[in-house]
């Protein structure tokens, strides 16, 4: 009665409610967080780096899964690399959780943490995709788009979702283009010193972010094109995709230079991972 009068219990109550808030709020801005966190984009540099050697491979007319399952069977396939993707997802899970408090919780502008919320979508994605592998969820991904696009394309509402994921795909490869050719990663390396190091990284976020864009333009098209033909055959995922470039004229060479392109840019995430100060 007297604590109801006075307004003390609801006082605890409110302290008691935020104290989760207020853990992650401090987490958001941990130091000691954000260097364990890092290490997720050096996960996604040792993927794309093996997502390259398996292009290399398709380029040269060996047979491989150029995606991420193949890249994902690839490090399986190794002493301990079941153990290594369990360490690798858990990497990519706490890089996108960080990055969830930068969005929520951060000092920036709308425009920072808008980044952040899409980087945790991006990082969560990958770290559940490579912990579900790791536990025994290894289906295709080519199959499973493939699949998911004969479903959607028996209506007009699901044909539409598909060409509305291919120009967002479209999108997201132009931005990588643009963040190559403008160097406008190098705003992600406050850490980076100015030495002939930077001159090196340079080389390899500029060519990195291209060919990731350029990969990722031929995925947009593919899903565009293949919806427009009502072809769900040809609507495979980034395996088909660098299929479909290696048919065309010039095919192999083009892709053997994407394949170079997306080992640049894995080596690019794992510098990411030492100068990154993630503010």
């Amino acid at each position: 009665m007297l604590s109801a009068m006075t307004g003390t219990a609801p006082s605890q109550r409110d302290s008691g409610d935020s104290r989760p808030v207020e853990a992650a709020r401090s987490a958001a801005h941990d130091g000691r967080f954000a260097a364990v966190a890092r290490s997720g984009y050096a996960t996604s540099g040792l993927l794309h780096m093996v997502l390259g050697w398996l292009t290399a491979i398709v380029a040269s007319g060996g047979s491989a899964s150029a995606d991420y399952s193949g890249a994902l069977q690839a490090v399986a396939a190794q002493p301990f690399g079941v153990v290594a993707l369990v360490l690798a997802g858990a990497a990519c899970a706490l890089l996108g959780l960080w990055n969830a408090g930068r969005a929520v919780f951060g000092r920036d502008g709308v425009r920072s943490r808008l980044g952040a919320a899409g980087t945790t979508a991006v990082y969560l994605v990958i770290g559940l995709t490579v912990l579900r592998y790791a536990f025994g969820a290894r289906s295709s991904a080519s199959q499973s788009t493939r699949s998911l696009s004969a479903e959607l394309m028996t209506n007009p509402l699901g044909s539409g979702l598909l060409i509305a994921t291919g120009a967002v795909i479209l999108i997201v490869a132009g931005y990588h283009v643009f963040k190559g050719v403008a160097r406008k990663f190098l705003d992600d390396l406050k850490g980076l010193p100015n030495t002939p190091v930077r001159g090196t990284v340079t080389v390899l976020g500029t060519a990195g972010y291209v060919a990731k864009g350029l990969v990722l333009g031929a995925l947009g098209l593919l899903f565009v094109v293949a919806t427009v033909q009502h072809d769900p055959s040809d609507s495979s995922g980034l395996d088909g995709a660098v299929q479909a470039v290696r048919d065309q004229p010039f095919g192999p060479s083009i892709l053997l230079a994407l394949a170079i392109g997306l080992v640049l840019y894995g080596a690019y995430q794992i510098v990411r991972a030492r100068y990154d100060t993630m503010e």
